[in-house]
């Protein structure tokens, strides 16, 4: 059976930056892969693209619109708010982590792509893979 992954925004940044070439072919592979993503990440995603990256509008149109067509995308509820508040205090993680960690575990996810948390840490079922790891 093939692992459900979600993937955070950053996954997203590395593939559209020429920053980092080892990084940006690694999250462009892993986003090739059916994923799960909340609409957290593509409003983290379209923020720095248009701040960090320098983007255009239409751009930014096209990566949502694409993003709908590519992946599952889950909208916030009322769990996933108050179970991002139990796991926030549980791990103490920050909040917008505590959200994708949510949402990733409601959408029954058994990985979790992210460079910002700890690196094969267990939350509940799914553990958090830092895919960038073998580069330090």
């Amino acid at each position: 059976m093939k692992d459900k992954i979600f993937c955070d925004s950053n996954i997203f940044l590395y593939a559209f930056s020429e920053q980092d070439l080892i990084k940006k072919n690694i999250a462009s592979n892993i986003l090739t892969s059916k994923c799960t993503i909340s609409t957290q990440v593509i409003n983290e995603v379209s923020n720095n693209m248009i701040r960090k990256l320098n983007f255009s509008n239409i751009y930014i149109e096209k990566f949502t619109l694409s993003c709908y067509d590519k992946y599952e995308i889950i909208n916030f509820k009322r769990t996933i708010y108050t179970k991002a508040c139990s796991i926030r205090d549980k791990y103490n993680i920050s909040y917008y982590d505590s959200l994708i960690l949510s949402s990733a575990i409601n959408s029954k996810c058994d990985i979790l792509y992210s460079e910002d948390m700890q690196h094969n840490q267990k939350i509940e079922d799914l553990t958090v893979i830092n895919p960038f790891t073998t580069l330090a």
